[in-house]
């Protein structure tokens, strides 16, 4: 089972005659929170090439392939590298070997009878939203096709008042969700607004799930000092992340539990946020 992640603009730099690393450059463009946690340094920081070996065997390592497929020692990766002109660099993890693997290529159409045809139309997609929109435009569609339309998963819900809730709870009424954590400064800026959106719907059957990965007495102390009017949850770092890697996020469920609008990231102008779920509430209301 592989894991893809598209690579661009990519630029090889000597550190020395006998070690050439590959430094990936990704601009975020996105206002918004990444939590720097050991899964989020693995999906968006590149790793320091360890020794290479030209067998498929390596386990736990970094390895490098050419567009066929084929295993790169050190003096091929190099070579190609030197060589060949506008080099690109498809990242993806080998779960099964537990392998780091980067794949040196051209062009897309060079991986083709390696890399499955809809994986590579997938990563042409990404490219382009990648040169118009940055980072956030890729993280954006790849949340929406994994959740849209989608229902919400099992998990255990750690509600502030000492309950343990799942989503199957909220079944019944829309269910507005916000994704944040108390080191990030965007969700805090926008929580004002959020209270107002409370108030707005007070007299109309919508609930409003705040859920954080931080500890239920590190949110209880924070909420003694900043007021957050939604209902209050805990869950772990990796449900989460399973959701969304991005903070703040916000996702609009209606009465079955089917997840219809996804708003990830917080706007430059804080203020907007507002308007915005607003606008998404308004649609999916029946």
């Amino acid at each position: 089972m592989y894991s893809y992640f598209i690579v661009v603009y990519i630029e090889i730099i000597f550190k020395s005659s006998k070690m050439k690393i590959l430094q990936i450059i990704l601009v975020l463009s996105l206002l918004s929170c990444q939590s720097a946690s050991a899964e989020d340094v693995k999906t968006n920081q590149p790793e320091a090439p360890q020794s290479m070996q030209s067998n498929n065997q390596t386990t736990n390592g970094i390895v490098f392939r050419d567009a066929q497929g084929n295993f790169l020692t050190d003096a091929e990766k190099d070579s190609i590298v030197q060589n060949l002109e506008s080099v690109q660099a498809l990242r993806r993890y080998d779960d099964e070997n537990n392998n780091t693997e980067y794949i040196l290529f051209q062009d897309y159409e060079d991986l083709r009878g390696f890399v499955a045809d809809d994986v590579i139309a997938n990563l042409i997609e990404e490219n382009k939203l990648m040169r118009s929109g940055g980072r956030g435009a890729v993280i954006n569609k790849r949340i929406n096709d994994q959740w849209i339309d989608k229902p919400l998963p099992s998990g255990d819900l750690n509600i502030l008042d000492g309950s343990t809730k799942s989503f199957a709870d909220y079944k019944g009424k829309m269910l507005v969700i916000n994704f944040w954590y108390i080191n990030c400064g965007p969700c805090i800026a926008e929580m004002p607004y959020l209270n107002d959106l409370v108030d707005k719907y007070s007299n109309e059957d919508i609930q409003f799930l705040a859920l954080s990965f931080d500890s239920k007495n590190d949110i209880k102390n924070f909420l003694q000092r900043t007021e957050f009017k939604y209902e209050q949850g805990a869950i772990t770092r990796a449900f989460m992340y399973d959701f969304t890697p991005v903070s703040p996020g916000h996702f609009i469920v209606d009465e079955e539990g089917i997840i219809r609008d996804i708003l990830i990231g917080a706007p430059r102008q804080t203020s907007i946020i507002y308007q915005r779920l607003i606008s998404v509430i308004e649609k999916n209301k029946k």
